[in-house]
């Protein structure tokens, strides 16, 4: 019956709902329907559109993974986080769509699963080369992200430069464009090249979200505008922008997972100063609930790094050494992160170090850093660990072995 009124009125209409009380499209009816996908493909010139729940969705991914296949894209329709907070365009954003500058959700997927990810979308891409401009920008904003996260900064920078810019001008997406921008910026910060990442947040980025009036863009690039601030050593104006142009905004959205990023930040600062029972307390205290609440593991496990910073450096080893071991790298492990694994077993190296575990603070570096480094071609990383493990050879008596080829 449902294939029948599928094809009847995709003889009258280009788009068609499909709309129906929850729990109607069980695991039965969505294999059924997943059989007869090749005659509704030939026999319904139209698009569907189907409304569903979350738990629809996961069932309908499951019992019909040839049909789902096919999907466009998957979009929520949210409303508003609080009274003033601005909407994507339209009511509608990519689901689940993460972004360095959008902070709205959290992407638990492992980067082996980005990595087929990657794969899967750039595959689409290329067969579907006449696909329409708003078919292709969801999966072409999130091929970006995901190159982003993977570390990939040379293809990340030329997606968003030479597809995706164009893309959304070609659609007329100015705030699309903005945040794009942001992106690239982002990979500019990382690299140092503070003084252009700062021109686009100012030029290119803020005038579009005050035109817009989106209060929550805004707010967020003003975060990152300071924290362009703090890499240059402006630590007060840095931390001025955080407590007086960000926090207040996020707070007044009830935009909890921003608001804590940006404790985090007010923290970092703290930290540098010297202040450390302070960003003690705001980790603990106001960040910490925050990322347990949302299920984010990854910010979780960020966050309880710091705070081991802040016991190392307070003297607490045994402690800082606990949560390295028991509470950071299992999460890296897990999601597969081995950059951030490398790091971690670095900072515990650090702490070996310290106590005179010598030749097992060696062995890390040598073994469970240098190579990842090596892999990932992060020069800087490399020369930082090649350079401890010559402190090592030297406080070993040992100054005139030379340290693993460069």
């Amino acid at each position: 019956m449902l294939e029948a009124r599928l094809v009847n009125n995709a003889r009258q209409a280009p788009v068609v709902h499909v709309i129906g009380r929850p729990g109607w499209f069980d695991a039965a009816r969505w294999e059924a329907f997943n059989t007869r996908r090749e005659r509704l493909a030939a026999d319904a010139r139209a698009r569907l559109v189907f409304w569903l729940d979350g738990e629809a969705i996961a069932l309908a991914s499951r019992s019909a993974p040839d049909l789902w296949a096919w999907r466009s894209g998957v979009y929520a329709f949210l409303p508003a986080a609080a009274p003033g907070a601005q909407p994507a365009p339209g009511g509608v954003r990519p689901w689940p769509m993460p972004s360095p500058n959008d902070d709205g959700g959290v992407d638990t997927r492992s980067m082996a699963e980005r990595s087929r990810r990657v794969a899967e979308i750039r595959a689409w891409l290329e067969g579907n080369p006449e696909a329409p401009d708003e078919l292709q920008s969801t999966l072409v904003d999130e091929l970006g992200q995901l190159l982003f996260d993977l570390r990939d900064f040379d293809e990340a920078l030329a997606h968003w430069r030479e597809v995706q810019l164009p893309l959304y001008r070609r659609l007329g997406y100015a705030k699309s464009q903005a945040i794009t921008m942001g992106r690239i910026a982002d990979i500019l910060q990382v690299r140092g090249q503070l003084d252009e990442a700062l021109r686009i947040r100012q030029e290119e980025e803020l005038p579009v979200y005050e035109r817009l009036g989106d209060v929550r863009l805004k707010a967020i690039t003003k975060g990152e505008i300071a924290n362009i601030l703090q890499a240059r050593g402006q630590l007060d104006e840095a931390l001025r922008i955080h407590q007086e142009e960000a926090l207040p905004v996020f707070e007044r959205l009830g935009d909890v997972r921003s608001k804590a990023i940006t404790l985090g930040r007010i923290a970092d600062i703290l930290q540098a100063r010297g202040q450390l029972d302070e960003a003690l307390r705001i980790r603990q205290e106001e960040e910490l609930s925050v990322y347990d609440r949302l299920g984010d593991v990854r910010e979780k496990a960020i966050t309880m790094g710091k705070i081991a910073d802040i016991l190392q450096a307070q003297g607490q080893r045994d402690e800082a050494l606990l949560i390295r071991q028991k509470e950071e790298l299992p999460v890296y492990e897990r999601l597969g992160d081995v950059r951030q694994q490398a790091i971690t077993m670095g900072k515990i190296a650090d702490i070996l170090q310290a106590r005179g575990q010598l030749d097992e603070a060696l062995r890390i570096r040598q073994e469970e850093q240098l190579p990842v480094f090596e892999r990932l071609g992060d020069v800087r990383a490399k020369a930082i660990t090649m350079g401890k493990i010559a402190d090592i050879l030297q406080a070993r008596g040992q100054e005139d072995q030379e340290p693993p080829p460069a």
